[in-house]
């Protein structure tokens, strides 16, 4: 019979004393999106920013 460790949080099945790294790995998600993203003042519009370099020009995407 095998014996594991269930995490509570993504419910992943771990070896006995193993760490989950779920909320880590969330975290860093969460960063790497709010690193990339921005909101466009003019049309409250989501952009994406790669290389720092903008992707959606907000003066041709305005109405």
């Amino acid at each position: 019979m095998a014996y594991y460790n269930t995490c509570p949080n993504c419910g992943a099945n771990l070896d006995p004393g193993e760490p989950c790294d779920c909320l880590k790995e969330s975290e860093e998600r969460e960063r790497f999106y709010e690193s990339v993203t921005s909101i466009a003042p003019k049309t409250r519009q989501l952009s994406f920013s790669l290389n720092s370099r903008e992707v959606v020009d907000y003066e041709k995407t305005a109405y």
